[in-house]
């Protein structure tokens, strides 16, 4: 019976406070924090969804992996702007810098560039995995 409580306590508490801190941990990754000001300065995503994009990244839609000078990064998220919607797929590699290997939206693919980060927390190592 004691297994029982322990597997419902795991079940019911445990692991959905892990999915909800894990969710804003990604938040603040250099990998989304530099997605998201590629999407803001993006003339490309302007024109297709209109000024001031809002990305609002989707639940489970993440993978994280970095380690030192190197990592990988998906993100799948909604974006909203004063035009329109869509929903954005992005894949981005780490070789120093963060690099947008793919990215697209509505399916269609979107010019890509290197982005580098402009705020402090550069260089940690961070591994976090939601799909």
């Amino acid at each position: 019976m004691k297994i029982l409580k322990w597997a419902a306590v795991l079940v019911l508490v445990v692991f959905p406070l892990a999915a909800v801190s894990g969710y804003f941990i990604v938040l603040r990754t250099d990998a989304y924090q530099a997605l998201g000001e590629f999407v803001k300065s993006s003339s490309e995503i302007r024109k297709r969804v209109g000024d001031r994009p809002n990305m609002r990244l989707h639940f489970f839609g993440y993978s994280v992996r970095v380690s030192g000078p190197g990592g990988g990064a998906e993100f799948s998220a909604s974006l909203e702007g004063s035009n329109g919607s869509g929903e954005l797929y992005a894949k981005l590699v780490k070789r120093g810098d963060w690099q947008i290997e793919s990215l697209s939206l509505d399916g269609q693919q979107i010019q890509t560039a290197t982005i580098k980060p402009s705020f402090p927390g550069s260089g940690q190592s961070e591994d976090f995995h939601q799909r």
